[in-house]
Formats: C-alpha cells, structure tokens, sequence
C-alpha cells in the first residue's frame, strides 16, 4: 500500500472515566500482519483492549521496539479510544537486519496537561490558551482554575509535538508564571503488556522461516528507558560560530533562512528579554513598523499600512496572539521588510518571524506561560534507523 503522511489534530470534548468498580482484568489483544518483513514494508498493527467499557474509555498505547542484538529502542505512543488503535510503521530503507521485540504497554490515562499559575490573582478564575501544531493548525480554548490555581485540560489529542501559549482573560495583568505536566511523559506501571517478535530483512537465517514462538525468554524492562528528559551532551566543535546561528541553522526551514532577514538575538543578548513587551521594543528597533489598534481594542503591526504577518516558530497566527508572548522566552526575531516575499500575501506588510528558546537554549527551572509538549504518534509513521 502507498505510503502517506498522516497529520490529525482533534480536541477532544468528551469526558471519559479511566476507573471502574468492577473488578477487571486489563488485556490486550495485538495483531500485526507479519512475523517477517523486508525494509521498505508497511507493518500494520492493531490493538485491542478487552471490556474496555469497565476499563478504560480512552487510555494510550506505548510502543517500544527493541532490537533484540544490540538492545536499541524505538519510543512511540498511540491513543487507545473506545478499545481499539489500528496505526502502520513504514520500514526504513536504512534499518538494519535483525530480530526486533514490539513491546506494548497499556497506560489507562490519555493526553491531558495539569498546570498551577504561580503569581495568579485572587480573583482569576479562568485562563485562555492556545494550542500551535506542525501542520500550521492552531485550536483555542480555556480552563477553569479551582482554589489552589491549578487546572486540568481535560483530553487533547494530537500528533507529533505542538506549541501551547497561556494568557489571562484581561490582557493588563502581569506576566503569567506557570509550570506543567502532563502524566503520559512519567514514569508509569503498564496495566497489562503483550510483546510480538518480528524479523526485518533477509541476512538472517534467510533459508529458515521465521517462527517468533521459538524465542528465547525476552523481558523487556522499562525502567531505564521510559520517559528520560536528561538532553543529550552537546559537543563544541567551532567555538567562533555564534549560539544564535547555531539555533538557525537547528530550526529554521528554507523559507525561513533567506539572507533578507534582520535578525534580533534573544540568546546571547538581553535587549528583547529586558523588553516591556515585544510591539514596545519591535516599533523601537524597526523604522516603519508602526503598532495600531483594531475597534475591539486588538494591537497589530502595520507596515506601509498594511497588516504584518506574523509566525510563531514558522507557524502562522493571529496577529493578537502577539502580546501573549513573553520577552524572556525569545530566542531569536527575523524581520522581513516589505517587498520581500516569505509567503504568499507576506510582500505588503513585511513578516515577523518569532522563535521560541526550547531545548537546550531554555533553561530547565525556567517558569513561563508557553511550552513544548509531545503528543501522539501518527497512525502512520516512517519508523526510521
């Protein structure tokens, strides 16, 4: 079958209940197509938990694949709605030979973000939020805050990683400090757990059919391998190339990298950080970028008199979702003038680029109002060397 690109976004409205009275045993059922596939093969998977009804309406579905000879491990999760996920992993060209175990463990939670506000006001009931995927969808809502200024999103479902930016209901409160979780990156005991063995290629016993009941005994153990957030040590091997164009060159696309662009620094200087908010210091740095406000109230850029389009980490928005960003949290600005063309409709009223500190660049004890967060695996996938 030809392979395509999946992306989905939903919100999900409903609200199911991960518990039950009745006594229940969790079990899974799991079908994969084959036992044996050459590299370039589409695996087809599917999952199905028994009773869900007594169980778990919506839970997720954590795929591990270890290869068997040198114990290297894939990380993928599905979301488990109604009892059942059917998902596809396209086989890399570059995967090497082996005998792979798919590991699938049974986590009777599903996708949802708990978060406190640090300096909420007494009277702040409700927050706004708004949700950037990669496939330039952006979904809004809100949440309730309860009497220790926490919340609870309720059940979000989306692929890959999205952008999510916090604001309160009155736009001339003070900055929000917030931090949150979500429970499906901790560390969890899966509630039942059914490993599959599959050969990938021909170099292995190519005469002999594979037959994965004559295993040797396999135990996957997942306490060293689930949910690490430690980055990964960073080697410098050109001291003179600047962080900012390390950054670039670690995020920024084709489009996005033109020579056109005045770029401001927000790593290695503090003028945007220190900043009031950004239309202050973006109409203080750019001659013709100029700050006006709509009938409602609304601030947006306007450039030869036109509206200036603006990107959050190359994902078009709203130009009001501007004055939710927090200075602190910027790595780096691109301005493009007016008569240059990043997309279509950008020429007349210039583009500006905003690139949020993530990773290494954002400092792990940071308290802020946007974050990164890591959903679902797409039901069909590439499952890479």
């Amino acid at each position: 079958m030809p392979y395509k690109c999946l992306v989905f976004f939903v919100i999900l409205t409903f609200i199911f209940s991960n518990s039950s009275k009745a006594q229940t045993t969790d079990t899974l059922d799991v079908q994969i197509n084959a036992n044996q596939f050459l590299q370039g093969d589409t695996l087809n998977f599917g999952v199905e938990l028994k009773n869900y009804q007594n169980v778990a309406k919506a839970a997720s579905i954590h795929l591990w694949i270890e290869e068997l000879n040198t114990g290297r491990k894939w990380h993928y999760r599905y979301p488990l709605i109604n009892g059942y996920i059917n998902a596809f992993l396209k086989i890399d060209n570059q995967l090497h030979d082996g005998v792979y175990a798919f590991n699938f463990l049974l986590q009777k939670r599903f996708f949802n973000l708990f978060g406190a506000v640090k300096n909420a006001e007494k009277s702040e009931e409700a927050l706004n939020y708004i949700i950037l995927t990669k496939n330039m969808q952006s979904v809004s809502g809100s949440v309730v805050l309860n009497e220790m200024k926490s919340f609870n999103t309720g059940h979000l479902l989306f692929t890959d990683s999205a952008y999510i930016i916090f604001s309160r209901l009155k736009h001339n409160y003070n900055k929000l400090q917030m931090e949150i979780q979500t429970p499906l990156d901790s560390f969890f005991k899966p509630s039942a757990k059914v490993t599959k063995f599959v050969k990938i290629g021909k170099s292995i016993d190519s005469s002999v059919r594979f037959n994965p009941d004559t295993m040797p005994k396999y135990v996957f153990s997942a306490e060293d391998t689930l949910f690490k957030t430690t980055l990964q040590e960073i080697v410098v091997t050109a001291k003179t190339k600047k962080i900012v164009d390390k950054f670039q060159e670690e995020n920024a696309s084709a489009m996005f990298n033109g020579p056109d662009a005045l770029v401001l620094d927000g790593l290695e200087s503090d003028a945007i950080a220190n900043s009031v908010n950004l239309y202050t210091y973006l109409s203080s740095q750019v001659g013709g970028l100029t700050v006006v406000y709509d009938d409602d109230g609304t601030r947006k850029f306007v450039w030869r008199k036109h509206t200036t389009e603006i990107y959050i980490d190359e994902i078009k928005v709203d130009p009001s979702l501007f004055g939710d960003i927090n200075p602190s949290d910027v790595a780096l600005i691109k301005i493009y003038r007016p008569g240059v063309i990043v997309s279509f409709g950008s020429a007349s009223g210039g583009t500006i680029a905003i690139y949020m500190k993530k990773g290494i660049y954002k400092r792990p004890d940071k308290i802020s109002n946007n974050f990164y967060i890591s959903g679902y695996s797409g039901l069909e996938t590439i499952w890479k060397q």
